[in-house]
């Protein structure tokens, strides 16, 4: 008797868990069903702290990405810029088939977000128009799979926040943030981990467009420091617009 109403009792309790929903702004904000445009062209800047490179990227009829430097001038490069330009290339051979065609939509990803977020968030204040959300992360962006020993230390050590846009409903940023020093593993210590993502309303997608991302890092590993960071804005995008037979005869701005 008493066994079948423990167990009773812990089938309620995971039924519960599994059907639990995050705060109604942020639930709807990552139930949005997004359109799935593909970029023909793309202006980005790209670099770390110091070093940054603006680039076009145009989408050719076969799938092909084609790269134009906008600035600086390629004779004007500094060896860390020409680094950043020749990385472009190289980080494209890399790819191969693997990958989607392109900047498109469904870079922001809902789906990861809600797994990054877990079960949990509450609402932390309102600011600027936004509803800025507070969890504790569960995993890291574009990793699949539980998180390992080292990562989990990590995370247990972060923060994460989540805004959501007021009037409009969408996702506005995500960002993680390491609140302590922590060794995710006997020879390395992370002393400053920050990732921020921001977003931007896009029509043609029907919902949030990556605007800009920022990374950082820093600690020792092997006796030896190491501080690293990534930037990224995406500074103009033009939609492939696809008729009612599906070829492209035209294209929407988005900035």
């Amino acid at each position: 008797m008493f066994r079948t109403l423990m167990l009773g009792a812990c089938a309620t309790l995971c039924s519960s868990a599994a059907f639990a929903q995050l705060p109604d702004p942020l639930e709807r904000a990552l139930s949005v069903t997004l359109n799935d445009p593909v970029a023909q062209r793309v202006d980005v800047m790209v670099g770390d702290a110091e070093s940054q490179i603006t680039v076009r990227i145009l989408e050719t009829a076969d799938g092909e990405s084609e790269y134009m430097l906008l600035s600086p001038s390629e004779a004007g490069l500094t060896e860390a810029e020409r680094e950043l330009w020749e990385d472009m290339f190289s980080d494209d051979d890399e790819s191969g088939d693997d990958e989607d065609d392109g900047f498109g939509g469904e870079d922001f990803n809902p789906e990861d977000l809600r797994r990054i977020i877990g079960p949990e968030a509450a609402l932390l204040r309102e600011q600027d128009g936004r509803l800025i959300y507070g969890f504790s992360p569960q995993a890291f962006p574009d990793e699949e799979g539980e998180p390992d020993g080292a990562e989990r230390r990590m995370l247990e050590a972060m923060l994460g926040e989540v805004s959501v846009n007021a009037q409009t409903g969408h996702v506005e940023r995500f960002q993680l943030q390491l609140q302590e020093s922590v060794k995710p593993n006997f020879a390395a210590r992370i002393e400053d981990f920050s990732f921020v993502q921001n977003y931007v309303f896009d029509e043609v997608v029907n919902g949030p467009r990556l605007e800009s991302l920022r990374f950082s890092i820093a600690g020792s590993a092997a006796f030896q420091s190491f501080n690293e960071s990534m930037v990224i804005d995406i500074l103009d995008v033009e939609w492939m617009t696809p008729s009612a037979g599906g070829a492209v005869v035209d294209a929407a701005e988005s900035h």
